[in-house]
């Protein structure tokens, strides 16, 4: 199934905020997107404050776009991932 790495700007917000978010990401997931998995989703600090990249698994990116769309936070990106690499091979 594809995979999707989404990069959004979420600003300068605390953890509290941040697994707010997440939850209510979550229960629009499991509401009305079941057929998206979030894989994870890594944090970054930016000079125009927190970035997050969340990876999905998904049949199709307008699933993953109307999920984002839900949630009302912005996309700056949006790239279907071609492959992983890891340490191990």
């Amino acid at each position: 199934m594809p995979r999707y790495l989404l990069e959004r700007i979420v600003g300068d917000v605390s953890r509290a905020d941040l697994d707010a978010i997440a939850a209510r990401s979550t229960e629009i997931r499991l509401e009305r997107f079941p057929q998206i998995t979030w894989e994870h989703t890594h944090v970054v600090r930016a000079g125009d404050g927190l970035r997050a990249f969340c990876l999905y698994e998904s049949p199709d990116a307008e699933s993953v776009r109307a999920h984002a769309d839900a949630m009302g936070l912005p996309v700056e990106r949006m790239l279907e991932v071609e492959t992983d690499l890891s340490p191990d091979g």
